[in-house]
């Protein structure tokens, strides 16, 4: 079912979706007598394509999800009872992994994805503000046979964080999985909860669902450019299209998770 779910969103996904539809016109302009409809679906993709491509488009979509939640401020958290602030009671800081890339032979930091690397920094910034914490790391086998988590603990130790202060959840294989798994070792306890800001909509209802209290500490937000509106913003690139596909992955994740009633 995971394989599956994954052939089925890239298959509809954006870029994708854009160059099926132009195929399949260029096949109906060149093998049939269906002109008016190759040309209509070549069109689609085409305009399709151009929205994708601008960050002014694309961006604002992605930013619809990562303003949900703003950066956290542990000054400003309070857990259950109004008796202390984040710094004395939040001992569970829960990261979650975004997949393993790379060659195994490289040094871990390059093994993990580019999303999992900026969470689990900003999952080690707040321990290191959280005396007494512990770092909870998810994520079940990756590309190269071991789980993501292992792989992000192994990063961990490199930039410092002892052993003793991180505990793995290597059995999940899917966002829906990590809530389950985390569960049993946070019990009801509140946590402060990282992922990209983009994700954390979908997380944190997951989360919620489970009867679980996370505390949201979204990263890795998009940051448009500070001349946002000069011209040269207005041209298509590759970064448009890839948060495009971001949004896309999102709101198709929400969409399922809802259907399923996981949310």
């Amino acid at each position: 079912m995971l394989s599956l779910k994954k052939i089925l969103a890239s298959l509809f996904s954006p870029l994708s979706l854009c160059i099926e539809m132009m195929a399949c016109g260029l096949l109906l302009l060149c093998f049939s007598r269906k002109q008016f409809v190759g040309k209509i679906l070549i069109a689609l993709g085409f305009i399709l394509l151009i929205l994708s491509s601008y960050e002014g488009v694309s961006g604002r979509i992605l930013r619809t999800l990562e303003s949900q939640y703003p950066p956290i401020n542990l000054l400003q958290v309070v857990v259950a009872e109004d008796r202390a602030t984040a710094q004395d009671s939040v001992q569970w800081i829960v990261v979650l992994a975004s997949g393993i890339v790379g060659d195994p032979t490289l040094p871990y930091q390059l093994q993990v994805s580019h999303h999992s690397r900026v969470r689990l920094i900003e999952g080690i910034r707040l321990h290191r503000m959280l005396p007494g914490s512990k770092i909870i790391l998810t994520g079940g086998t990756g590309f190269d046979g071991s789980p993501e988590a292992t792989t992000l603990s192994r990063v961990a130790e490199e930039l410092g964080v002892s052993r003793s202060d991180m505990v793995l959840e290597v059995e999940s294989r899917d966002t829906k999985d990590h809530p389950l798994y985390v569960r049993d070792i946070v019990h009801d306890e509140p946590f402060i909860l990282v992922t990209s800001a983009f994700h954390m909509p979908r997380a944190v209802k997951l989360f919620e669902k489970q009867g679980l209290f996370p505390i949201p500490a979204p990263t890795g937000q998009w940051v448009p450019p500070i001349q946002f509106w000069s011209l040269v913003n207005f041209f298509p690139s590759s970064t448009g299209v890839r948060l495009a596909e971001l949004a896309y992955h999102e709101y198709m994740g929400l969409t399922w998770a809802w259907i399923q009633g996981q949310i």
